[in-house]
């Protein structure tokens, strides 16, 4: 274990919105950080400074002491898994992968291939290599884009709403996906509004609400000790099944 991220007074404002405000936060190698709150809270803006893909308005994200500030400030080792895939359609799954092999890693064509490979049976579609991403399930899909960020070999990977335009049976499968990397000790953010899904392997829940950390803690703390009214609420919106 060791501290891979720190987050500092960090605040964010769009134009005088303030989306984010004077939030701290750590992150330690190996762990799986829900971060929950409702819609508007400040979950995605969070995840995105983190990952270097807004900038700060004010404080600073330290990435093994080195600041974020954009995307080529975190060197590769914070991967990202968008909501909405982000796959190159007019690419094969295994295209998908071996692109960012090559042109970043450097890697060979037999290399590239023989790693995409890995990584697709490793997430249960290696079957899908030849096939493009019109041709794959939603769920499917989320699966490549978990490879792809794998592929690269980040520290960090972030997930920002994975399975919010899933059905609940193709959601299940993107987080049992997820679920097999934490129990490897990949440390991952995770983004979500699927409680019932994350307190499975979570180590630690955020809940955010506007803009600020107002509790966090072990799932047990959070789901059946702490007594905290909004979090409650948020909650009971969301059909947690405990409440």
């Amino acid at each position: 274990m060791g501290e891979l991220i720190k987050i500092n007074n960090l605040s964010k404002s769009f134009d005088e919105i303030k989306v984010l405000e004077s939030l701290n936060m750590q992150v330690e190698s190996g762990e799986v950080v829900a971060i929950i709150g409702a819609s508007g809270s400040g979950k995605s803006t969070l995840v995105r400074c983190i990952a270097g893909l807004e900038p700060v308005s004010g404080g600073e994200i330290l990435l093994h002491d080195t600041a974020v500030v954009n995307t080529a400030s975190t060197n590769g080792k914070i991967g990202m898994v968008f909501q909405n895939f982000n796959l190159f359609p007019h690419y094969t799954v295994g295209k998908n992968i071996t692109m960012p092999l090559k042109t970043i890693l450097k890697m060979s064509d037999d290399l590239a291939i023989a790693k995409a490979k890995a990584l697709l049976d490793k997430v249960h579609i290696l079957d899908k290599f030849d096939q493009y991403p019109n041709n794959l399930s939603g769920g499917q899909k989320q699966r490549v884009a978990i490879a792809r960020a794998l592929a690269l070999e980040p520290e960090i990977i972030i997930f920002d709403e994975p399975t919010s335009s899933l059905d609940p049976e193709l959601a299940h499968e993107v987080f049992e996906t997820i679920s097999d990397l934490a129990k490897e000790g990949q440390t991952m953010l995770i983004v979500t509004h699927q409680i019932n899904a994350i307190r499975r392997f979570a180590t630690r829940i955020v809940f955010l609400n506007q803009g600020k950390i107002e509790v966090e803690g072990a799932p047990d703390y959070i789901f059946n000790q702490v007594d905290h009214p909004n979090l409650h609420q948020f909650l009971k919106q969301v059909d947690f099944e405990d409440l």
